[in-house]
């Protein structure tokens, strides 16, 4: 029997819609770089194939659950199953790799469900955009409260899945992957140019207290202090030549191998430069002296509030008594990219008890100051004449003098005085947020904190571009999976014809008067059929 008339206009409608939607994306993806083209239409055929295969999602049916405990698809977990990294290729040939490069060693610090599965992006990301001797050393720091406890040790009850949130990551499937493949990992050769690729846990930071610090501090004395690392004879033989420290829900926006090459030591345009903040402070890439804050604002309000000693009493890298010396607190980022030497400087001021890092320390916790993770290397560094002329020099419009299209280390959505010391909340921006069906992956975790950061989305990469910056936080991808796919951006073509990778970026923005997103409509098929059939036996 035919359709009545009405259902087949409605089916003619829906083809015609979803036919003219497609049409659209297309043309969206034809506007867009070739190489973005390539990442989406891979993103595509992967989705299509599995769909093909039945293990793509829909709307009348669940995904299967895997028998393991991360509730992902073996399709979904076999992409962190391997580690590709360009060195793994048969093909690779090490001899066409001739640009100098810096020596990186990243330490990546995550701390619950979320950001511990954000963070296998963020290393595979790295991992397979680092050719050998870019990225020599990549720590990951887990929370302990979360710990990297193993399953088959039975330290803890089986249902304590908070203890094994590490154990059933596919982080943890990927760093396996990583350190089962030689070439990609030389954690047990002294010799190899590949990755040393660690993981740890000791420390459990609080939000807003010294502890914030801990894990970094304890990287960067790792890396100086520890046999493995500390064995160099001379600057070129140095294990790593620049430090930095990341979030798990941190992308890349360029390959691993152009930031080694941006900081390469000599002649890298972020060589020898020490970035302890980014755009965020009121100097941007230049850290910002408490004094230099408007008087309202939150930071210098609170500190001011706390009564911290404008002088301290310290025994500097001479080993002389320094006695009342003017310290004046300046304001960065928790998030940096530090030189080998200006570690080793903050370390030993650490290892004396009256070192500078130490009395610097103990006066912050003392004096119960709050974002000492955004404080206490800055402070440091403004303080440290020795290292002055490693601050970034920075052009009339905040760029980067020697890299112009610069104007951000690591972008980032902040309303940092927002809500101001009395919780008045004064931002209208519209945010991105966590929906609420990925609750069971982030433990529900939540909103993001009114002040920042934001989660970031398509519609910030016209921000991004402007940035130039060479990483992002925050990404999820319970949030906007596109830009995972997206990045990072791999420069092609030769260096006279190609584009910066910025420039590759769509200019994607906010739209002007905001986006309200709704979740899709479910049609209930059932009860239309049933009305449908007491409508049948009412006419008869």
């Amino acid at each position: 029997m035919a359709a009545p008339p009405h259902q087949r206009q409605w089916c003619y409608a829906t083809f015609y819609l979803l036919l003219a939607l497609l049409f659209s994306l297309d043309q969206v993806a034809c506007n867009l770089p070739i190489e973005l083209q390539h990442k989406l239409t891979d993103s595509r055929n992967d989705h299509e194939q599995r769909a093909a295969d039945g293990t793509a999602d829909t709307k009348d049916k669940e995904q299967t659950p895997p028998q393991h405990q991360t509730g992902f698809s073996e399709e979904y977990l076999d992409m962190f199953s391997h580690c590709n990294c360009p060195a793994n290729d048969p093909n690779y040939d090490a001899s066409q790799n001739t640009t100098p490069t810096a020596k990186m060693a990243y330490l990546i610090s995550v701390h619950n469900k979320r950001t511990i599965h954000d963070g296998a992006y963020l290393l595979k990301a790295l991992m397979e955009t680092s050719h050998p001797g870019n990225t020599a050393i990549i720590l990951i720091h887990v929370d302990k409260r979360v710990g990297i406890a193993s399953r088959a040790d039975k330290l803890y009850a089986q249902d304590d899945k908070n203890k094994y949130l590490y154990d059933d990551s596919v982080l943890k499937r990927y760093v396996d992957a990583c350190l089962a493949t030689p070439a990609c990992t030389g954690n047990n050769s002294k010799d190899s140019d590949a990755t040393i690729l660690e993981v740890h846990s000791h420390f459990s930071p609080e939000w807003s207290k010294w502890s914030m610090n801990d894990p970094t501090i304890w990287g960067l004395e790792y890396l100086v202090h520890h046999s493995k690392f500390n064995h160099h004879s001379s600057q070129q033989k140095r294990p790593w030549d620049v430090f930095i420290n990341l979030s798990g829900d941190t992308l890349p926006v360029i390959t691993g191998q152009r930031i080694s090459q941006l900081f390469e030591p000599n002649d890298g345009p972020l060589g020898n430069t020490n970035f302890v903040t980014s755009a965020s402070c009121v100097t941007g890439l230049l850290p910002t002296s408490i004094y230099h804050f408007p008087k309202h604002w939150m930071k210098r309000a609170h500190y001011f509030q706390k009564e911290i000693p404008k002088t301290l009493s310290y025994i500097d890298e001479t080993g002389e008594w320094r006695e009342d010396v003017e310290i004046p607190i300046y304001f960065g980022s928790q998030w940096m990219a530090l030189t080998y030497d200006f570690v080793s400087h903050v370390v030993r001021s650490m290892d004396h008890p009256n070192g500078l890092g130490n009395v610097l320390k103990e006066t912050l916790i003392d004096t119960e100051v709050l974002m000492t993770d955004e404080t206490f290397f800055a402070t440091i560094l403004m303080n440290s004449p020795e290292f002055k002329d490693t601050l970034p020099k920075l052009n009339a419009d905040g760029a980067l003098e020697r890299y112009p299209s610069l104007f951000s280390l690591r972008y980032e959505r902040m309303d940092e005085n927002n809500p101001g010391p009395w919780g008045k909340f004064r931002s209208s921006d519209p945010l991105m947020d966590i929906p609420p069906r990925f609750a069971d992956h982030t433990d529900g975790e939540g909103a993001a904190k009114p002040w920042g950061p934001y989660f970031l989305g398509v519609y910030d990469l016209g921000a991004i571009r402007d940035s130039g910056a060479l990483f992002i936080r925050k990404v999820s991808w319970t949030v906007d999976e596109n830009l995972i796919v997206m990045l990072p951006i791999e420069k092609s073509g030769t260096e006279e014809e190609a584009k910066l990778e910025w420039d590759m970026l769509p200019d994607l923005r906010w739209p002007e008067f905001g986006v309200k997103v709704r979740d899709p409509f479910v049609w209930d098929w059932e009860n239309a059929k049933l009305e449908k059939q007491d409508h049948r036996k009412e006419k008869e």
